[in-house]
């Protein structure tokens, strides 16, 4: 049986061991990772550009309708505020007092020898500014409102040397109507009393009562 020699067995050995190399393994698996983190950032910088694009086009179409969008929410700020306008106009239109009824309740308020020669009326609206809640910013503030106050002065003679003043001064006060409209306490005030006068030969004093209605406060909107 022929021997066979390998003059070649040393070298082979030498190469199979440079091939198992754990550094070279080493090398060759970084550089695969190298690849794939630079195949993973190329990858992220297409889509930052793609995005960066689209962002600009939204943007340059934004800017194309930002001038009708901005005209849109003026005219509709611009309808709220009609609107609020309209609903106070209708509820101080509604909710007035009706100078109609005072006065036909005042003529079912007749006093002997007394005589009214005069009848004023005052009405004053007072705005109230709206204040933030209590509880800050998120809190809800107080709304807007407008404070109606009603005065009527009436001026008229005693012709029983002032006894009938306070007659006719109860009469109102007692009256159905004035003890809805009134003040709860000092609904009627005597403001004036004359002394003795005399005209056309009867001798009378003149006087003056304020009837103080309530106040009456609304939201100025709603």
């Amino acid at each position: 049986m022929p021997i066979r020699i390998n003059l070649l067995a040393e070298a082979q050995a030498a190469e199979e061991q440079r091939r198992k190399d754990p550094v070279k393994r080493s090398i060759w698996v970084g550089g695969f990772l190298v690849f794939l983190v630079l195949l993973v950032s190329i990858t992220l910088q297409f889509k930052i550009m793609a995005v960066r694009s689209e962002v600009s086009g939204l943007q340059q179409s934004w800017k194309s309708i930002e001038k009708q969008v901005q005209e849109v929410n003026d005219h509709r700020n611009k309808k709220n505020a009609l609107e609020q306008k309209l609903s106070a106009l209708d509820q101080f239109t509604t909710n007035r007092l009706l100078w109609a009824n005072a006065l036909d309740a005042l003529q079912h308020t007749p006093i002997p020898d007394v005589q009214l020669i005069r009848v004023r009326t005052e009405q004053v609206f007072a705005l109230n500014e709206s204040a933030p809640g209590r509880g800050g910013e998120s809190a809800a503030a107080k709304p807007q409102t407008v404070t109606e106050r009603t005065l009527v002065t009436l001026e008229g003679k005693d012709y029983l040397n002032g006894d009938q003043v306070p007659k006719f001064k109860d009469a109102i006060a007692n009256h159905a109507y004035f003890q809805s409209y009134l003040e709860k306490t000092n609904k009627v005030q005597l403001t004036s009393l004359s002394g003795p006068q005399t005209e056309s030969g009867r001798t009378f004093r003149e006087f003056g009562l304020q009837l103080f209605f309530q106040d009456k406060e609304r939201h100025l909107y709603e």
